[in-house]
């Protein structure tokens, strides 16, 4: 194998050990917090439309929006249009496990 090949198994390597770590890190935050697994709960509201709305999401990733720190750029589900949502500051609380 070349130097260059073995260099790109090892940045792929490091790469998917911080990738589990975070992972692990958010399940056990989100775990402390009531909700299950890696997905977050969010209450938004829109800015041009007024609407609230409901979003499931995993941190860190971004299929249909475009991540900006502690906010995303993404459509709003009611009215369409682009606009910034904060992501950190309109967590749900979740009723803790067993609680229904």
């Amino acid at each position: 194998m070349s130097l260059a090949s073995l260099l790109g198994l090892a940045i792929a390597a490091v790469v998917l050990v911080l990738l589990v770590v975070y992972y692990a890190w958010v399940y056990r935050r989100n775990s402390a917090l009531g909700t299950p697994g890696v997905i977050s709960r969010v209450r938004l509201t829109c800015p041009k439309c007024g609407g609230t709305f409901d979003l499931d999401y995993v941190p860190g990733a971004a299929v249909t929006a475009f991540r900006l720190g502690r906010s995303r750029y993404m459509a709003c589900p009611l009215c369409h249009k682009w606009s910034t949502f904060d992501m950190t500051r309109n967590r749900l609380p979740v009723e803790p496990r067993g609680a229904r």
